[in-house]
């Protein structure tokens, strides 16, 4: 089996584990802990796959395209990934490449991992929602909730703001959609208008009332 599918795979087989603990009342903990392996597994996919395998690139996987929380994640972490290691090749440096974005910061902050798993349960509670269902929340923030995350945000802070912007993307969604629709029924009204013009003037031409 291709190791990078293979790693692929055992990502997203750790995401039933998420969505098994998710549906159990009581199991928090438990949910937490299986969101964190599952976007460890997804980080470490992205490594290899910019160190060894070259198989995805910065590509989501298919295995990935239903859950939208390992597909962003997968994204990001290619795309840092690469970041690091066109420094290490520039700066001509040997090893592994670092993930100090992963691991815990000096002033004693969980790890980017463990820390974006409090983020979603966060949301998921204050959404009153099941724990996988509410990628969309941070969809297109990930870079913002990263150095959140970097500058020691709490994960129930972080989950407010992004619920926040979320609600205001989508009033403003709601009114660009209503402006929209407006605009519409002023269209059809004109039309409809410049054909009832178009056809009295055609009748009045063949009753000679006009030129």
């Amino acid at each position: 089996m291709n190791p990078a599918f293979q790693e692929a795979l055992a990502a997203r087989l750790l995401w039933i584990n998420v969505a098994a603990f998710a549906g159990i009342e009581g199991c928090e903990a438990q949910t937490e802990a299986a969101l964190e392996a599952a976007y460890n597994a997804v980080h470490n996919l992205a490594s290899n796959d910019v160190l060894t395998y070259r198989h995805y690139g910065p590509r989501v996987p298919m295995l990935f395209d239903d859950i939208p929380e390992l597909a962003d994640q997968y994204s990001l972490a290619h795309e840092l990934y690469t970041e690091m290691h066109q420094t290490n090749v520039q700066n001509r440096s040997i090893g592994r490449l670092s993930a100090s974005w992963l691991k815990p910061e000096p002033h004693g902050q969980a790890s980017y991992t463990s820390w974006l798993a409090a983020v979603d349960m966060a949301i998921a509670q204050l959404m009153g929602s099941p724990v996988g269902t509410v990628a969309h929340i941070r969809q297109g923030h990930y870079r913002t909730v990263m150095h959140q995350w970097s500058h020691g945000e709490s994960p129930v802070d972080t989950a407010e703001e992004c619920i926040d912007a979320y609600v205001c993307n989508q009033e403003m969604l709601e009114e660009e959609a209503y402006r929209a629709y407006c605009q519409d029924i002023h269209d059809t009204y004109a039309s409809i208008e410049a054909d009832l013009w178009a056809g009295w003037r055609e009748e009045c031409e063949d009753l000679g009332l006009v030129a």
